[in-house]
């Protein structure tokens, strides 16, 4: 892999008239490739009675296409070597995969076979709907994730962000196969569609590609996105328990709306929450609750990256008997967070680890798309990978400070937790 950064005069950008923009580095040692990117559209489109629905609609399209049925389409992917997937998240449905440099316009077409021209088979949607029934019954069951839902229920309140992009047992058993159909319609398309390819091909050899492929594509059908609607964040303290009585662990979530993640605040926030608790052990948190304290099995802090509302939480795993000494505990870290600088030292170990991270992020064609991607969804600018080291110098004890007054009110925590029932 190239050691240097790529920026401007090494990442080539293009957009074609359809809506669709492809980002290319090369990494022409690699015999391989790997690309990444999003399109409309997410989660935010589902409506109230259908949550799950744009998830769904997702999870069908590598069921089969017009031409393809389930078993031509994953041999076809599978005899090169291959490798084609596709998601949804809030705002965007996201896909990515692999292959040989020699295989990439087939990928690509097929990609956008599979987005343009999905099959929509009775016995798949009835089996993907099984599929997906299942995974939300696990996930009632799971500590971690019911915590995680009651935390974005309570933050969110009444925004789109509020619900879970797979939806509910209720929402989603209610969903019937034309209405995946006529979503799949009105929402896929090549318009705002992002695109990012690294490995062993010329940039240019990857536009030329992509001109006859998704640059090509074409849909009549599309509509616009649906704005976000604004953010109202909680007045007051929120504490809520989800009770599963049979498990032996309980998680626990706290956490405050975080700063928006194109801001200086966030590249502040993000040294922050590398001292409190972005390394478990080693940060703070770490230390006093789990190191310490012996109250949890683990424990981390997490700032969260994304358009619109997103958050700053510490997630825990603790015995059930120790939940509410854990909550006292971390309360003490986060107000000696917001009451005193931190120390020069823990400043420049951490800003010395980020500094590390760096050149690791772009040792893989994988960790380098995923960057492009970044860099187009946030608006950074392609130099900002350049720009970065300078950045994170810059940064100060006192700004850390001031960003976590900022944002840690302690009078509007918001603590959720799943486990046994509170005695």
């Amino acid at each position: 892999m190239n050691n240097a950064m790529p920026d401007s005069r090494s990442i080539l950008r293009e957009t074609w008239s359809n809506g669709t923009t492809l980002l290319a580095y090369p990494n022409l040692t690699s015999p391989a490739v790997y690309f990444t990117g999003y399109m409309q559209p997410g989660a935010i489109e589902d409506a109230e009675e259908f949550h799950g629905l744009a998830s769904f609609t997702t999870d069908m399209l590598m069921t089969g296409t017009k031409r393809l049925n389930f078993q031509r389409l994953h041999d076809k992917i599978e005899s090169i070597g291959a490798s084609l997937s596709l998601g949804t998240g809030h705002l965007s449905t996201t896909f990515f995969g692999q292959c040989l440099r020699e295989d990439l316009e087939t990928v690509w077409s097929l990609l956008v076979e599979v987005i343009q021209q999905p099959a929509f088979a009775e016995k798949q949607f009835k089996r993907v709907r099984n599929q997906i029934l299942t995974g939300i019954a696990i996930q009632n069951q799971d500590t971690a994730a019911m915590a995680s839902q009651a935390f974005n229920l309570a933050l969110y309140g009444s925004h789109p962000y509020a619900h879970p992009d797979i939806g509910y047992a209720q929402s989603v058993s209610g969903i019937r196969l034309e209405q995946l159909q006529f979503f799949h319609e009105t929402h896929y398309g090549p318009n705002g569609l992002v695109l990012a390819v690294c490995g062993g091909i010329e940039p240019e050899n990857a536009r030329e590609i992509c001109s006859r492929t998704i640059g090509v594509w074409q849909s009549n059908n599309q509509c616009s996105p649906k704005t976000l609607p604004p953010f109202t964040p909680p007045k007051n303290s929120i504490r809520s328990h989800i009770a599963l009585e049979s498990k032996n662990q309980s998680d626990l979530i706290m956490g405050v709306p975080a700063p928006k993640t194109i801001s200086r605040d966030y590249q502040v926030c993000t040294i922050g929450n590398s001292i409190l608790g972005r390394y478990g052990m080693m940060g703070r948190i770490g230390k006093a609750v789990r190191e310490k304290a012996g109250l949890a099995y683990e424990v981390s802090s997490h700032l969260g990256a994304g358009i619109g509302p997103t958050a700053w939480k510490i997630a825990a795993g603790v015995n059930p008997g120790n939940l509410e000494k854990a909550i006292t505990l971390l309360k003490q870290e986060l107000l000696r967070f917001t009451s005193e600088p931190v120390t020069q030292q823990e400043l420049q170990d951490v800003k010395t680890q980020a500094l590390g991270r760096l050149p690791l992020s772009i040792e893989t064609n994988a960790g380098i798309a995923s960057i492009l991607v970044s860099l187009e969804r946030y608006n950074y600018g392609l130099d900002h990978l350049r720009q970065l080291p300078a950045i994170i110098e810059s940064i100060t004890a006192d700004e850390i400070l001031a960003a976590a007054q900022r944002y840690w009110d302690l009078d509007k925590l918001v603590i959720t937790s799943a486990g046994k029932a509170i005695k």
